[in-house]
């Protein structure tokens, strides 16, 4: 069992601890050790098994034997016990944006709902707004959030369906002749209702006997094309679909599984009719076309750009450094020098620090006299690494919040000490259109801003982003020479794909920064990378795929009203 499955349950229990009206500290504890578990370097499970988990702070004796239970059984003895205390429905509604355990006590207590559906109906007849500590603004919120909620439920991010398929694919590859991924699965979209896999060279038993170990649920069939299907479900519930066919049209099954219907039926028409071949890339070859990769099969313009120049989309071998990373000097996992040197054991030539900023408190963020001691600590670092001769940096940065007014979170004395800042928003994120590209464009002007991060501040499949004019956002970042982050976190991946385009044809930079809080995370500019390519990023486009000198020049590059130092 992964630590962050582990984590899930515990942070699961202390809102049932909550909701049946527990002890407060002990629902603390229990949140406490969640995230502590979901930190840990080494899998709980080992360190178990070494007897070493208790020598954790804040994982006393009781509650590793309640892991070691986790582990073993699934559940343990507690988590059961306050799970019968309350009607099923109940903990659902914790699924429900904006409902802490508090509020869902109240309506189950107070109102008797104890399902989502039975809230949405007292929300839908205002029956909610009665109710202490609620009103009609937030019974509205929750009808919102309940739409969301079911929008989503069919959904995973892309690479939590990744991680849930990747056993299955290497199971199959070693029972069948060839393998390949389809459909939205195939372009890498950054969330997928189903994971499509082609498969040809085995029976559906084979095939069949083969997923049984990881596909739930699985029945086969005859597909629309009358070829065999087989339509199951990963641990998680995702579906899966495997699709079966002959070596001689796998190429011709794959096009049509991969692309959007709008980039399948343009080809379809232009060769008039789709002939049956092994090889997809011969379709394109015989409609003049170069092959196009399967990530921008979207219908936005990639046929067109097949008859001339496709762009050479970035890889994740083009990155040369890393930005817009954390540490414990804010609410990071790892030191300043042990993200670094995760950063050099990547093959990685630079490191950006970006801590939070002053006034995000709950982030641990660093007031000025911590700047100042962070920046000694990368001086010497830095000398370190030049006196041993190795061509690594690191850039001291901050990520400073966004305030209300759109202003920076520091005084310019120290905004100028920093090599570069990414600005974001974290705080009052209610905002309407207008009220939101105003406050984020006074950030982009300001001339110590290098780069826009996390510009929505969108959570995939939790949180939709604040609404933004693009197209003044992308404007004033072309003129002010600001870069914009597309955010790894597989939770964020912001900026959205689709105006990555828009974007460079303005000539701003894309910085694909992981936000990474522990060295594991600074692997996420893998997911990062991914979403780039849907985007047509090309290297020479990419702010971290410059060289180390390169990087230097550009932030040391005239900028409107003032030049760096």
């Amino acid at each position: 069992m992964h630590n962050k499955t582990i984590g899930k349950y515990l942070k699961e229990t202390s809102a049932l601890i909550e909701l049946t009206g527990g002890n407060p500290f002990r629902a603390r504890a229990m949140a406490n050790a969640a995230r502590t578990v979901e930190r840990l370097e080494e899998p709980a499970a080992d360190m178990l098994a070494a007897g070493t988990l208790t020598l954790v702070k804040g994982i006393g004796a009781g509650l590793a034997a309640q892991i070691d239970e986790l582990v073993q059984t699934g559940s343990f003895e507690a988590r059961d016990e306050l799970l019968g205390a309350i009607p099923p429905g109940v903990l659902d509604m914790m699924r429900i944006k904006g409902l802490g355990a508090k509020k869902v006590r109240a309506i189950w207590l107070q109102l008797e709902i104890t399902s989502i559906a039975e809230l949405e109906e007292a929300c839908t007849i205002g029956r909610l707004a009665d109710l202490d500590g609620f009103g009609e603004k937030t019974q509205e919120n929750i009808l919102e959030n309940i739409r969301l909620l079911k929008q989503y439920s069919a959904h995973r991010r892309y690479a939590d369906a990744a991680g849930q398929a990747a056993s299955l694919i290497e199971a199959l590859r070693g029972a069948v002749e060839r393998l390949e991924p389809a459909g939205a699965f195939r372009r890498k979209c950054e969330t997928v209702e189903q994971v499509d896999l082609l498969v040809t060279g085995a029976s559906p038993d084979r095939v069949a006997e083969a997923c049984a170990p990881f596909v739930s649920a699985a029945k086969t069939a005859a597909g629309p094309d009358g070829q065999t299907v087989i339509d199951g479900a990963l641990p998680d519930g995702l579906r899966v679909v495997i699709h079966l066919t002959p070596p001689e049209r796998f190429g011709t099954a794959l096009f049509q599984l991969t692309g959007a219907e709008v980039h399948v039926a343009a080809l379809t028409d232009r060769l008039g009719g789709l002939p049956e071949v092994a090889e997809e890339d011969e379709l394109y070859t015989r409609a003049g076309l170069a092959p196009v990769p399967p990530e921008l099969r979207e219908g936005r313009g990639e046929l067109e750009a097949a008859a001339g120049r496709l762009p050479r989309l970035i890889e994740y071998q083009d990155l040369q450094g890393t930005l817009h990373n954390h540490s414990r000097y804010s609410d990071g996992a790892h030191s300043l020098e042990e993200m670094a040197e995760a950063t050099r054991a990547l093959g990685l030539s630079y490191f950006g620090i970006c801590d939070h900023s002053q006034s995000l408190v709950i982030a641990n963020g660093l007031a000025p006299e911590r700047v100042a001691q962070q920046q000694d600590e990368i001086r010497r670092l830095n000398a370190g690494y030049a006196g041993r001769g190795i061509p690594f940096k690191i850039f001291s940065g901050i990520e400073s919040d966004i305030l209300a007014d759109g202003s920076l979170d520091y005084p310019e004395d120290v905004l100028a000490s920093f090599d570069l800042i990414v600005a974001s928003v974290h705080t009052r994120m209610n905002m309407n259109e207008a009220d939101a590209t105003a406050r984020i464009v006074r950030a982009i002007e300001n001339p110590y801003t290098t780069i826009l991060g996390h510009p929505t501040g969108r959570l995939l499949l939790v949180r939709e982003g604040y609404p933004l004019d693009y197209e003044r956002i992308l404007d004033a970042c072309a003129e002010q020479g600001v870069a914009i982050e597309l955010n790894a976190n597989p939770y964020r991946l912001d900026l959205d794909w689709r105006w990555i385009k828009a974007a460079t044809d303005r000539g701003v930079m894309i910085s694909i920064n992981p936000d990474a809080h522990t060295r594991e995370g600074l692997a996420d500019m893998r997911w990062g990378v991914e979403a780039a390519r849907k985007g047509w990023l090309e290297p020479s486009q990419c702010l971290n795929a410059l060289s180390l000198e390169a990087f230097s020049e550009w932030l040391s590059r005239p900028r409107p009203k003032r030049t760096r130092r």
